[in-house]
C-alpha cells in the first residue's frame, strides 16, 4: 500500500470513527487539540498496558504495575482536557515555518500537557485543601501536586513523548490534508 493510500485511509477512518467527526475538528487549531487529546488517551492506555506486562513478566523487581496503571488512569480525567488545550494552544502558537511542524507542536503539546495536567491537580488539591476542615496548608497541598506532576513525567515520559510526536505528525499529514480538499 502506498503512503497516499495509507493517509487516505486513516483520514477517512478519523472522519467516520475518530476525532475527525467531532464538533469543529475541521478547523485546524481544534483539530490539533482532539489529536492531542486522542493521543494523551493513547499513551495512558499504553502506559497502563505497558507497565503491567513489565510486572507480569518479572522484568523490574519492586514494580507493581497494577497500582502505576490504575494510578495513570485516574489521571486521565486531568490529562485528556490539559492535553486538548495544549494541542490547541500549541498550534496557533507556532510559527507556519517550521519544518517539522506535526512533531515539534507534539513535542511542545506534550509537554505543555504536563503542565497543565499538574495545574489541574494543583487546582483541585488547593480548593480541597482550602474546603476541608484539616490543617493542611495550601501550600503543601500545592507542592504535593507538583511532587505527583514531576513523578508522573519521570514515569510515563518514555511513552508520552514518542506518541506525542508521531501524534503531531500524523495530525499534520493526515489531518491538515483533509481539510484543504
Amino acid at each position: 500500500m502506498t503512503t497516499r493510500a495509507y493517509g487516505d485511509r486513516l483520514r477517512t477512518a478519523c472522519k467516520r470513527a475518530g476525532p475527525g467527526r467531532l464538533p469543529y475538528a475541521d478547523r485546524p487549531d481544534v483539530g490539533a487539540g482532539f489529536a492531542g487529546a486522542s493521543a494523551a488517551i493513547a499513551a495512558t492506555l499504553a502506559f497502563a498496558f505497558g507497565v503491567v506486562a513489565v510486572d507480569e513478566l518479572g522484568l523490574v523487581g519492586g514494580l507493581d504495575g497494577t497500582v502505576l496503571a490504575t494510578t495513570g488512569l485516574a489521571a486521565l480525567p486531568l490529562v485528556a482536557p490539559a492535553a486538548f488545550a495544549a494541542g490547541v494552544l500549541t498550534w496557533r502558537a507556532l510559527p507556519d515555518g517550521l519544518p517539522i511542524y506535526g512533531v515539534a507542536a507534539g513535542f511542545l503539546g506534550t509537554v505543555f500537557t504536563y503542565l497543565g495536567a499538574t495545574a489541574l491537580l494543583a487546582l483541585v488539591l488547593v480548593l480541597a485543601a482550602w474546603g476541608s476542615w484539616s490543617e493542611v496548608m495550601l501550600t503543601d497541598a500545592f507542592l504535593f501536586a507538583v511532587g505527583i506532576g514531576y513523578i508522573g513525567f519521570l514515569l510515563t515520559a518514555w511513552v508520552t513523548v514518542p506518541i506525542g510526536c508521531l501524534s503531531g505528525a500524523i495530525y499534520e499529514r493526515v489531518g491538515l490534508a483533509g481539510q484543504s480538499e
